[in-house]
């Protein structure tokens, strides 16, 4: 496994060449990780040594059919703990993508499958409920009296108070009242929570088992 500092750079290399598609320099990879030119050189030159990068004109390197795999995987890797955090935890982009970049390099590719494969089924809920066949069923599709869970919220950096009171995908709700207005009243760990229409629309749901 490589060291940390070394999946980052190919990372990033492979960012500033467009996967690949031309050679990057020195100073653009020094700019891209915020470090001098110096140290740069020295990780650049290590990667050449050790066969994931080449020499191309100047100082400018590109990867190697090794060095893009390695990339390629982190990339990957990124991206979709970038996506976990921000789509189904509602954390911050830029937040989100520096906590990607800590956490891929200590996670495997399995569990990277896995996760991956866990928000497919979360943006595709099963077992919606019968009304709601054919499209996304919110908690303004339900009834009251209605159980349900929570499958995904859309733009869930709008609602991070929903978040802190406990209304995160996998959460059990009930519905308690619908208002004359189309607010939703629901019940999370005990507690009544008033709804806004326009939140209530956003947040996906399917019947319990």
């Amino acid at each position: 496994m490589l060291p940390s500092t070394f999946e980052d750079y190919l990372e990033a290399i492979l960012t500033i060449t467009e996967s690949g598609g031309r050679a990057a320099t020195l100073d653009e990879i020094a700019a891209a990780l915020d470090t001098g030119k110096e140290t740069a050189g020295t990780t650049v030159a290590s990667l050449v040594e050790e066969g994931y990068l080449e020499r191309a004109d100047g100082d400018a390197v590109r990867l190697t059919g090794k060095g893009s795999s390695v990339a390629s995987q982190v990339a990957r890797k990124h991206r979709v703990l970038q996506c976990f955090l921000t789509e189904m935890l509602g954390v911050d982009e830029d937040a989100a993508s520096r906590e990607a970049c800590t956490l891929e390099h200590g996670i495997s590719d399995e569990t990277i499958d896995r996760l991956s494969s866990y928000m497919d089924g979360a943006q595709s809920p099963p077992g919606r409920m019968g009304r709601c066949r054919g499209r996304d069923c919110t908690l303004l599709d339900c009834k009251e009296g209605d159980t349900v869970r929570v499958a995904m919220m859309r733009g869930p950096r709008r609602h991070r108070r929903l978040l802190d009171l406990g209304i995160f995908p996998g959460e059990i709700v009930q519905i308690r009242r619908k208002l004359p207005n189309d607010s939703v009243v629901v019940r999370v760990k005990g507690c009544d929570i008033a709804i806004s229409p326009e939140i209530a629309r956003s947040i996906v749901v399917e019947s319990c088992p």
